[in-house]
């Protein structure tokens, strides 16, 4: 089992993300491929800018791997080298291979998102050989059906089911997407979020539809099983102040 040090189970934080498509810097609306505005040629200063307003974590999510159109691996391990955030990473990671590269690269935690329906054993593989810290289920979401393979298709299993199952597995955290706010600026389905939390016993990261500073403080203030919230498009849009999200995270209001 991975050594490395983490921090407390029930410590909210805030993850800026970072969406990688063909090296770039990016974000798509509804996870729908056709949809993506590019914010940036040079991910790496992107990530710097977060650590430079105080951020931990940095969440980043391997666009190309998740479509089956290629990796941005590379790209992963400067991340990491460059700014010593810990980053959450998910994309593609469909093998014990996947996660050696990701864990190798830099990553702290991975994200298992269509290998968590389509494989359950790699998934309690993946946490007894990395320790359950280290291993995250993406439960990514239209309502409660989950969607599988960069979101172009729908699982018949029900959400709080599938979050069962893992749970059983070893996991004890996920990241709940409601993929009809991805990237829409509506706000996110933090009720949904706080169901699957009770539901499973598990610790839930919000993810999809942040819009501002009110969101991160709903999340922050919504119990301990909500450990924190995915921020992409609204920082880059400038609806959100990175740094004045961090003191909210750490209880400066």
């Amino acid at each position: 089992m991975w050594n490395k040090g983490c921090p407390p189970p029930d410590e909210f934080a805030i993850y800026p993300a970072v969406d990688l498509r063909g090296g770039r810097c990016v974000r798509l609306e509804k996870g729908d491929a056709a949809r993506e505005t590019v914010y940036g040629d040079d991910p790496v200063a992107v990530a710097r800018s977060f650590a430079d307003a105080g951020a931990a974590w940095i969440h980043v999510v391997d666009l190309d791997a998740a479509f089956g159109t290629g990796s941005n691996r590379a790209q992963l391990r400067r991340i990491a080298e460059a700014t010593g955030l810990d980053v959450q990473t998910g994309g593609g990671l469909r093998t014990a291979r996947d996660l050696e590269e990701v864990f190798e690269a830099g990553a702290f935690r991975a994200v298992i998102g269509t290998a968590a329906i389509e494989n359950p054993a790699f998934v309690r593989q993946a946490v007894e050989v990395w320790g359950a810290a280290h291993i995250a289920v993406g439960l990514d979401a239209r309502g409660r059906r989950p969607a599988v393979r960069g979101w172009t298709e729908e699982s018949a299993v029900d959400l709080f089911e599938l979050g069962k199952r893992m749970v059983d597995l070893g996991v004890r955290t996920f990241i709940h997407t409601d993929i009809e706010r991805d990237g829409m600026l509506q706000g996110p389905n933090l009720e949904l979020s706080l169901a699957l939390a009770r539901a499973t016993g598990a610790q839930v990261i919000v993810s999809g539809g942040v819009s501002g500073q009110a969101d991160v403080e709903a999340a922050a203030r919504a119990g301990a099983r909500i450990g924190g919230i995915i921020v992409g498009k609204a920082i880059y849009e400038g609806r959100i102040d990175l740094a004045a999200a961090i003191r909210c995270e750490r209880g400066v209001w």
